[in-house]
C-alpha cells in the first residue's frame, strides 16, 4: 500500500467510536465510524498506512481481503479530499 501522512492542517476530535475531522484550509468536518476513527488512531501511533493495516488486520477478526479493501478504500477516499497526502521518498 502507498504510504500517507496526515497533513498539518488536517485536526481530529474523538468522540466515543468515531471522530470528526477539520481540514483547517477549507474549514471542512469529515466524519468517520468506528472503525475508521481506530484505523486514524493506529495511524498516528505507527506513522504507516502498512503497519496501522497490520494492527487492524490484528485488531478485527473479519476477512483479511475485506480489511485490506476497506482499508484501501478509506485510505484513499480521505487522500482524495485531502485529508491524507502522499509521502514522498
Amino acid at each position: 500500500m502507498e504510504e500517507f501522512r496526515v497533513p498539518s492542517y488536517v485536526t481530529i476530535t474523538f468522540f466515543q467510536d468515531s471522530a470528526v475531522l477539520l481540514d483547517l484550509r477549507k474549514n471542512v468536518y469529515h466524519a468517520l465510524n468506528d472503525t475508521a476513527a481506530d484505523f486514524w488512531k493506529l495511524l498516528t501511533q505507527t506513522g504507516s498506512c502498512e503497519d496501522a493495516l497490520q494492527k487492524m488486520l490484528e485488531l478485527y477478526q473479519d476477512s483479511p481481503d475485506i480489511i485490506r479493501r476497506d482499508v484501501q478504500d478509506l485510505v484513499f477516499s480521505l487522500a482524495k479530499v485531502g485529508l491524507l497526502e502522499p509521502v514522498i521518498k
